[in-house]
């Protein structure tokens, strides 16, 4: 008995849609469980069962009162992590830009720009700390570790950019450069418009992933650590559910942060179609 092409493509899209489904919970169930587990009583575990159930340990969180205070680091974090989004921007936009040239030494260009993906995160910070010390240059976490996570934020921006531009209608910018305007007006006023998910993924490409880097910041940070370094010092020491706490309060943000990121999108393309119409 013969199957049609429709009954195939259902059951595709069925077995598709299951392995999706499964991918997806492999992936989310740790952070649900962790979420579950920092709302813990006071005198509840890491483990199962819970022994009640409160807001004890984001309380202690707040308060700093049985670990170190995670305040501090959240700070820098956060501050280092905007840094490199925003820097990451920029310089993806940029060097992306270029390669739409397809000048003299592209493509040693491109590769170069992937050595960062390429190179293990533990080598690159530690060849670094030690080429700055050298140099006489003193390890903190707004200088030298963001130098470093830079070079690992950036390819995956330079990536996301040539993909947008790859789907860019060059003929766009040339009609407005024919109509007299500026290569700085062009960009401004057509492509960067035409680009913006690429620039806004391209910034969530910097936060998250200089939020969270541990390898590269492990020897480039200085006295005054950063959050991923904070945690595992702690975890070194005393495994609590206020951990779970700060993991759980840090992926809200960053799930509102991409929710807003996603609106705003949505909202400046309504409105665009709005005055189009």
């Amino acid at each position: 008995m013969r199957i049609g092409w429709k009954q195939r493509s259902r059951v595709t899209s069925w077995v598709l849609g299951t392995l999706t489904v499964i991918f997806l919970a492999y992936q989310w169930l740790p952070i649900f469980t962790l979420g579950l587990l920092s709302f813990a009583g006071p005198t509840g575990g890491t483990t199962f069962p819970m022994n009640g159930t409160s807001f004890h340990w984001y309380e202690e969180v707040w308060k700093a009162t049985v670990m170190n205070d995670f305040k501090p680091p959240l700070l820098r974090s956060s501050l280092l992590a905007l840094a490199c989004s925003l820097t990451t921007i920029v310089l993806a936009t940029m060097a992306a830009q270029a390669m739409r040239g397809q000048f003299r030494g592209s493509g040693w260009f491109f590769y170069l720009m992937l050595l960062g993906i390429m190179a293990p995160g533990i080598l690159v910070g530690f060849g670094f700390a030690i080429m700055m010390r050298i140099l006489g240059v003193g390890l903190s976490w707004d200088t030298t570790t963001f130098m470093v996570q830079v070079s690992w934020t950036l390819p995956f921006g330079f990536l996301t950019m040539l993909a947008v531009f790859n789907r860019f209608d060059k003929k766009v910018e040339e009609a407005a450069l024919t109509l007299g305007a500026s290569r700085i007006t062009t960009f401004r006023r057509i492509t960067l418009p035409l680009v913006l998910p690429g620039v806004i993924g391209a910034g969530l490409f910097g936060f998250s992933l200089s939020y969270d880097e541990y390898p590269r910041s492990m020897f480039t940070t200085g006295p005054d650590a950063t959050l991923p370094l904070a945690i595992m010092a702690q975890l070194d020491r005393q495994l609590t559910p206020e951990i779970y706490a700060v993991g759980t309060t840090t992926t809200l943000f960053s799930l509102i942060a991409v929710t807003l990121c996603t609106f705003g999108l949505w909202a400046m393309r309504r409105s665009t179609a709005v005055r189009r119409t």
